[in-house]
């Protein structure tokens, strides 16, 4: 009787542990999964930050460089459109001893105090230009106007030439070709008088008006040097190198391309 129990008892423990160690096969099974699952989310996650990105913030694959094209897949166009040709003949008429220059960028005729932030400054300001830039015979800006177009023009645009135009002591317009303003007006923000006292000035005082306005400049030029002391940093980008043949020209907003210290027109 007691030989029949203890068989009967072997078979039943050792299904019990059978069931035990199936339990923790089944348990461990899951928890390599688990593991292995996690391990291949992080070296996604690791891999994905080391991908490029484009502009608008996606992965993506890397750009190749543009080799320089025998055939050039460009046409010309005309620098201005229907309306701001009509805008551009109207300047030509209120400022016939002015010249103007279409859509000049502002990094041309204008330059950061502190030498060492030029880079960082020009990649932020060398997309913004204005439609049309009036400066008189020696180079020196009077003013600058933007027009409006069919789909107006951004605050944020207007709000930043406002501001840095106003600044260096430079007029600025915005014009609708539908509205143009009283030339009057214009003339007398652009050159700095009142309206009454234009129309009764005589053509000859324009030029004393003219050289009034370089004498202010040249001061002005002569503080921010006195202000930033030092030589003129490199006026090559640093990324001109990497162009395709070294076609980048340098901008003056990086540093003087002028070999002459002295104004021109002294001599």
């Amino acid at each position: 009787m007691g030989n029949i129990m203890q068989r009967n008892a072997a078979p039943s423990a050792r299904h019990r542990g059978n069931k035990i160690l199936s339990a923790i096969s089944g348990s461990t099974t899951f928890w390599a999964i688990v593991l292995a699952m996690v391990g291949l989310f992080t070296g996604y996650l690791g891999l994905s930050s080391f991908m490029p990105r484009g502009r608008d913030g996606q992965a993506g694959k890397p750009r190749s460089k543009l080799r320089m094209p025998q055939q050039w897949p460009l046409v010309p166009r005309p620098l201005a459109n229907s309306r701001e040709r009509l805008v551009w003949h109207w300047l030509r008429k209120v400022f016939p001893g002015h010249h103007i220059m279409v859509k000049l960028p502002v990094t041309r005729f204008t330059m950061p105090r502190q030498t060492g932030e030029a880079s960082e400054w020009f990649e932020l300001l060398s997309r913004a230009y204005c439609s049309f830039t009036l400066c008189d015979s020696k180079g020196h800006v009077i003013g600058c106007v933007d027009v409006l177009g069919p789909h107006g023009l951004s605050r944020s645009n207007r709000q930043l030439k406002q501001t840095l135009l106003a600044q260096c002591g430079i007029a600025y317009w915005v014009i609708s070709p539908d509205a143009l303003p009283e030339p009057s007006a214009l003339r007398a923000d652009f050159l700095g008088v009142n309206p009454a006292d234009l129309e009764a000035m005589p053509a000859s005082s324009f030029a004393e008006l003219e050289a009034a306005r370089h004498h202010l400049h040249q001061t002005l030029d002569r503080n921010r040097s006195q202000r930033a002391p030092g030589p003129a940093p490199d006026p090559t980008p640093a990324h001109e190198g990497d162009a395709p043949s070294g076609w980048a020209q340098a901008d003056s907003f990086l540093g003087s391309l002028d070999s002459r210290r002295t104004p021109l027109d002294r001599h």
